[in-house]
């Protein structure tokens, strides 16, 4: 916290559609967010909540801490085509391919169901925000 700021409140105004920070609409979207918690006593780590997918309205943030020797995680990272990808072959860019890391390829099919089923979307969203409240409340735990 610093001063009244928590990482929730954050949280919230990155996901505020109606004061035009979040934006959803058919010419721009907002894309990955983050909110970083940096506590001034150097004993306590930093702690970054990363949403890794587009709309934070429909995203959860989920917390990560940085250390020596980190280890990626490989559902987050895009595929790698190698020497077979259309940026490194001559011509350049020519065949576009599915760069999506399956993070997103999940988070578009529960844009999906959000968008065309009601009752299993609202179930879904709320699965999603109380793993996220989760993952706020374990980090709060490290920090105190």
């Amino acid at each position: 916290h610093i001063g009244d700021v928590s990482a929730q409140a954050m949280i919230d105004v990155l996901r505020d559609k109606d004061s035009g920070v979040c934006v959803d609409s058919e010419s721009f979207l907002t894309t990955a967010s983050i909110v970083s918690v940096l506590p001034q006593d150097p004993s306590f780590p930093c702690i970054h909540y990363f949403t890794g997918t587009p709309d934070p309205s429909r995203s959860i943030f989920k917390p990560f801490i940085f250390v020596d020797d980190v280890k990626l995680v490989p559902k987050v990272q895009s595929p790698s085509f190698g020497n077979d990808d259309p940026a490194k072959k001559i011509p350049r860019f020519q065949e576009k391919p599915d760069r999506r890391h399956e993070l997103y390829k999940a988070h578009e099919w529960a844009q999906s169901l959000l968008e065309n089923d009601q009752d299993k979307g609202q179930k879904l969203m709320r699965i999603m925000l109380d793993l996220e409240k989760q993952g706020l409340e374990a980090m709060e735990d490290i920090l105190s």
